[in-house]
């Protein structure tokens, strides 16, 4: 795939993963399931990380559609190199078991693709 070409899949997606809310169902069910490892954690926040985690790669495609690829901060490029679960470990405990929660699970997934295409992007 050339520029142009993952340019244009990275707008589409930009566009369908802006029109999905975030899956605030799904992480009530998992803080639910987990509830002990949750409880084991200090200053837990899944919501706010899983946005901040989604922010980043968005924010960064928001960079990449208008042209200024070279005024993203290295800080959030760093930040892009790592997946959800890589960023925050202390959420791995449930990692496996995404597939009961679709919600989440979808959101995960649609974010990860759009971040692996901008990472494909700005070393291609």
């Amino acid at each position: 795939m050339n520029k142009e070409e993952i340019l244009s899949k990275i707008s589409n997606m930009q566009k369908f993963i802006m029109v999905n809310p975030c899956p605030y169902e799904g992480t009530s069910k998992i803080k639910i399931d987990f509830e002990k490892d949750f409880a084991m954690l200090e200053d837990e926040s899944l919501n706010a990380d899983f946005n901040d985690y989604c922010t980043v790669i968005v924010g960064t495609t928001s960079y990449l559609l208008k042209g200024n690829v070279e005024k993203i901060p290295n800080r959030q490029i760093e930040l892009l190199n790592r997946g959800f679960f890589e960023r925050f470990p202390q959420y791995n405990f449930f990692e496996s078991s995404l597939e009961k929660y679709p919600d989440f699970q979808n959101e995960y997934n649609n974010h990860e693709k759009l971040r692996k295409l901008v990472l494909n992007f700005l070393h291609s």
